[in-house]
């Protein structure tokens, strides 16, 4: 297998005596190259995972929320009753906005006992780690917080007893997760 890369005058070339490779390994030289080339690291690392989660993305619609016609109440949430048993019982609409490290501010907004909506300007450095049936394990914007399965959201300003068990994107509004709480 050969793989070049040609820029301007430049050439950037990896050669195998294989006539074929595995996915990850063509996925490493690919990188290597565009690192010989002049990208930088970061911003190659940025494109290749962008691309990925844009390629799969169907493979993982259960993580997304679904919204009525009229873009109302999300649906996972409706009909539910309240699961939350702590002795702090939330407030619905009570709010906690905190600052990323690059001072941007993430948003808590309790929206039932037991879920709890995180948003933020999306800046399209969002990390998402999923288990292995496809379903969130965390989200993390870029700056944080980074929010997983098991956080307690007393770590970010409610009160302690709201441990994160679920999250789901919102497929309508970018930088919108919802966190089922305990």
């Amino acid at each position: 297998m050969k793989i070049t890369i040609e820029v301007y005058a430049d050439k950037f070339t990896y050669e195998s005596e294989h006539d074929s490779m595995g996915m990850s390994e063509l996925t490493e030289k690919l990188y290597g190259l565009c690192i010989a080339a002049g990208y930088h690291p970061d911003n190659v690392g940025e494109c290749f995972y962008d691309k990925g989660q844009e390629a799969t993305e169907h493979l993982f619609s259960g993580d997304n929320v679904d919204h009525d016609k009229d873009n109302s109440m999300i649906d996972f949430m409706k009909g539910k009753e309240d699961i939350h048993s702590g002795v702090y019982e939330p407030e619905v609409g009570e709010s906690v906005v905190v600052k990323s490290r690059y001072g941007e501010e993430r948003k808590f907004t309790i929206v039932a006992k037991n879920c709890v909506e995180y948003s933020f300007k999306d800046d399209g450095h969002t990390g998402c780690q999923r288990n292995d049936d496809g379903s969130l394990e965390s989200v993390d914007p870029s700056g944080g917080p980074y929010i997983g399965v098991g956080t307690n959201l007393g770590d970010i300003g409610f009160e302690e007893g709201l441990t994160v068990t679920k999250i789901k994107a919102d497929t309508d509004k970018v930088g919108t997760y919802y966190l089922t709480v305990k």
